[in-house]
């Protein structure tokens, strides 16, 4: 799961990707549409959700090795299905049909129920793919990083989305962040006025 949250994905372009979307030599993802199935259970490849949305994410060292154990794991299949001239998706389901975006959020609900089992005394916020990604985005973005490229990583037409749905200031934010100006910028000496008579 933590795969959804490192790049900040879409659930659906998360589920979406395959083989040659991978690319380890260069260490990153390319991002160019997203797999969506009907309730009827036809799938089809659709175009990411914004133009904005076609991109690269890079893979970190754990998103890389996650990516690589994925593979190595993924069930071995006799036909790879064709989804709009896409195959190799690489997350796959018990029957070998692509998983989908409620896969996901299935496991994810069966592994909070897990959990509360276990832990039932510490309870957890609500938890879903979509909150991966807005956490992935508010840290990249209180770690530092400059607003315009975590627009193009999350892959929003408007920088204003990722401003203001993604990213999140709180008192103590803003507090760090002035004081850290404050001591970077240096004070001017005060300009002496001439004084007429």
């Amino acid at each position: 799961m933590a795969l959804i949250m490192l790049p900040g994905m879409r659930v659906s372009e998360f589920c979406g990707l395959t083989k040659r979307d991978l690319d380890f030599k260069n260490r990153r993802i390319h991002v160019d549409h997203q797999l969506v199935r009907e309730r009827g259970g036809k799938y089809y490849v659709e175009q990411t959700k914004t133009e904005c949305g076609v991109r690269f994410i890079p893979m970190t060292d754990e998103v890389y090795q996650s990516l690589k154990n994925i593979l190595d794991s993924r069930p071995k299949v006799k036909k790879e299905m064709i989804v709009d001239h896409d195959s190799g998706f690489i997350m796959l389901d018990k029957n070998g049909n692509p998983k989908i975006a409620l896969h996901i959020e299935n496991e994810m609900r069966w592994a909070m129920k897990k959990y509360y089992k276990f832990y039932p005394g510490q309870p957890l916020p609500h938890i879903t793919p979509h909150v991966f990604r807005h956490t992935f985005c508010t840290n990249m973005a209180d770690a530092g990083m400059d607003i315009k490229s975590l627009q193009y990583l999350m892959g929003h037409s408007d920088v204003g989305v990722t401003l203001n749905v993604y990213t999140h200031s709180t008192y103590a934010k803003a507090e760090e962040a002035m004081t850290k100006v404050v001591r970077m910028t240096p004070v001017a000496a005060p300009e002496k006025r001439k004084i007429s008579v």
